[in-house]
């Protein structure tokens, strides 16, 4: 082997060597997914978490993703981020709140994946309290709020990169994923047992339904505290 044909060939190796660690897809497309209810009708605020079924590459972390307790609420209702990602909560109510983990699931039998608990200190001269969360652990987390026991919130961490959380029509669209098989996972908080895993093929820009195997009751929004009220703790 001469010096020139040597280095070329060590060249290719390299970037084969490469691409069997990394598992870069040759192309990359996107998926939407309408999820729908037992009786067929549009499915919001369902977790939508789409893995490949073989290696993937590293995907970078989201900017940190902001849930907001506002008209004593958390908005959004359900939220979704991958491991490691950072949650940045924030209070724009003119009132304190708390934010802590709970036990969810049928009857509360299902510990929240990761244990955290903070107060939250009201809106004051357009000023927002906000703290920042890493999600470390993979599963669910329902939120609560110590000072207003209806306040309630979810939030999904997922081992996959590539997630979302259905609209009003129960559509969510995942770009860059990679070509191949996928497997299809959905969660929904009124579920009582785990929703069947559906495996699909991403390939360019696919569509896909899903389906619940139950029919999730309309949410109702909590009762909000008077105007004027404006304790601290």
């Amino acid at each position: 082997m001469t010096p020139s044909t040597a280095l070329p060939r060590r060249a290719a190796l390299g970037l084969i060597t490469a691409a069997l660690f990394t598992g870069a897809p040759a192309h990359a497309g996107q998926l939407q997914v309408t999820v729908l209810d037992a009786d067929g009708k549009p499915a919001p605020d369902v977790a939508v978490m789409v893995q490949p079924t073989g290696i993937w590459p590293s995907q970078p972390l989201p900017e940190p993703v902001p849930i907001v307790q506002q008209g004593s609420k958390f908005l959004p209702y359900v939220t979704v981020v991958p491991v490691g990602a950072t949650v940045r909560f924030i209070n724009r109510d003119r009132y304190d709140h708390h934010v802590r983990s709970q036990p969810g699931g049928p009857l509360g039998s299902i510990a929240p994946a990761q244990q955290f608990e903070f107060r939250l200190a009201a809106l004051r001269g357009g000023k927002e309290a906000a703290q920042d969360l890493k999600a470390e652990n993979p599963g669910v987390v329902t939120l609560g709020c110590h000072i207003h026991g209806s306040m309630r919130g979810h939030l999904v961490i997922s081992a996959s990169p590539w997630t979302g959380v259905s609209d009003e029509r129960g559509r969510v669209t995942l770009a860059n994923l990679p070509d191949g098989p996928v497997q299809l996972r959905l969660w929904h908080p009124d579920q009582l047992v785990e929703q069947p895993v559906q495996r699909v093929q991403a390939s360019g820009n696919a569509s896909v339904d899903a389906t619940l195997n139950f029919a999730p009751k309309p949410r109702r929004a909590p009762p909000a505290p008077p105007r004027d009220y404006n304790t601290t703790y």
